[in-house]
């Protein structure tokens, strides 16, 4: 079942690709780098094979596809400390408090796009 969830996170992306073709006016794109944090759970191989299947006989055919790993992080409720976290760890390390304030982590969008 993980699999299709990446294949419609891909169909989504192709559709904003496809937006910037005609907005830009592009014949060829060679370079999609994608923001993706660690709390999306995203697996990396479901997505570059359904980013490759999307891709087929497209303007995006042959792509490279670069996937920059964002790091979670929280702010701390009460001494406003940001540090890492898990799925399974929120606490932080200054002052011991759980905090639900989560800064960074679950992005999911394409920062660049490189065509001609």
């Amino acid at each position: 079942m993980k699999k299709v969830h990446e294949v419609s996170i891909t169909a989504d992306l192709f559709e904003i690709i496809k937006e910037n073709i005609l907005l830009h006016n592009l014949s060829k794109i060679s370079r999609v780098v994608l923001k993706i944090g660690e709390m999306t759970c995203l697996e990396e191989s479901a997505l570059r094979f359904s980013f490759e299947a999307f891709s087929k006989d497209t303007a995006v055919e042959g792509a490279a596809l670069s996937i920059d790993r964002v790091k979670a992080t929280a702010r701390c409720d009460q001494c406003k400390n940001i540090y890492e976290i898990s799925y399974f760890n929120k606490i932080c390390p200054l002052c011991s408090s759980f905090s639900n304030d989560v800064i960074t982590g679950y992005e999911l969008y394409i920062d660049t796009l490189e065509g001609e």
